[in-house]
């Protein structure tokens, strides 16, 4: 596998995720003395909370308690909750840090305390088990190169606009990996902003900007959903419609995390994509490796597989209240 060197660098997922602590020792697969955090970014998003759903059911198949919590993108807040952890203590520790930099002592302090860290599509000081959405991976033929494939086949040396989000590693990462992909499919980068509000409104005035400047773009890729569909509503506004293989002549339009409300843009055109990061067998394969760094062997990566959801792969689209996922039946990309 191939990754951006500032994943590696940095401890988070910004869609979401979790942190864990507790002291207990000895049988990790079946102690209710276990316990797990688990540190979200922000569960106001669909996935998060999905994921940290999951956290919990998959801790509790084994007899573990779990707790989440929000940073609500704030990183002071996630750096306080991590210390909240380690002085509970906790068994282990999962967190999808917004800042490695700002975590970087907290984690130092679990370290201290022997309490294993795992991280969420993120790195970090003493972090020796990451979990990655295969949408936050940057390797030849991932899903983040088949989406840019995707904007090159619908507008061959088209004109795209970025919309990437706030600041954390993997979102940047992810943005940075799209770029140049697409660069490298001849398509042109014309335009790019950053909506740090991280909702829908904020990519709906970013967009309108955008589009005033540059008439010409034939697509938008976002890093999330909710900004996919901020951009949707401004071309809906002005008459534009989104591309689809009945539709070739729209504006290509990109999300990802898979939410309920982007599964239904795809199927009444209002987007042409979005990307389901499987957020509930996210949460499962973070208690794996949480409970493989507990037992001592634990992988350096685990990548949870991420699929396309368009008009032509949607009859193939699973709901995350239909997903089934077990400790030892994980969806991994080999």
């Amino acid at each position: 596998m191939r990754y951006k060197g500032s994943q590696i660098a940095m401890a988070i997922a910004a869609v979401g995720v979790i942190a864990a602590a507790t002291t207990a020792c000895g049988d990790s697969g079946s102690s209710s003395d276990t316990f797990l955090g688990f540190s979200s970014p922000t569960m106001a998003q669909e996935g998060g909370k999905f994921t940290a759903d999951a956290v919990n059911e998959a801790a509790k198949s084994i007899g573990w308690n779990e707790q989440s919590y929000d940073a609500n993108l704030s990183a002071d807040t996630q750096v306080s909750n991590i210390q909240t952890m380690v002085d509970r203590p906790a068994t282990a520790i999962a967190a999808w840090a917004l800042d490695e930099g700002a975590i970087a002592g907290a984690y130092s302090r679990a370290a201290s305390a022997d309490i294993p860290v795992v991280g969420v599509n993120s790195g970090g000081t003493g972090v020796k088990s990451i979990v990655w959405t295969e949408a936050t991976t940057c390797e030849d033929g991932g899903v983040v190169a088949q989406v840019a494939q995707l904007f090159a086949t619908a507008k061959p040396g088209g004109n795209i606009a970025i919309m990437s989000g706030p600041p954390a590693p993997s979102i940047v990462s992810m943005t940075e990996c799209f770029s140049n992909a697409a660069k490298g499919l001849g398509l042109n980068i014309i335009a790019q902003q950053d909506n740090t509000a991280d909702t829908s409104s904020g990519a709906s005035t970013l967009a309108q900007d955008m589009l005033s400047a540059n008439p010409n773009i034939d697509g938008f890729w976002a890093y999330n959903d909710a900004t996919a569909l901020g951009i949707a509503s401004v071309l809906d506004a002005a008459g534009k419609k989104a591309y689809s293989t009945t539709n070739p002549t729209g504006i290509v339009v990109t999300g990802s995390n898979g939410d309920s409300s982007a599964i239904k843009a795809v199927q009444n055109g209002t987007i042409t994509a979005t990307v389901d990061t499987d957020p509930v067998c996210t949460g499962w394969t973070i208690v794996a490796a949480t409970r493989d760094s507990i037992d001592g062997n634990a992988a350096e990566t685990y990548v949870v597989k991420s699929n396309i959801v368009d008009s032509t792969t949607m009859a193939d689209y699973v709901a995350p209240e239909d997903k089934t996922c077990s400790l030892d039946d994980l969806p991994l990309v080999k």
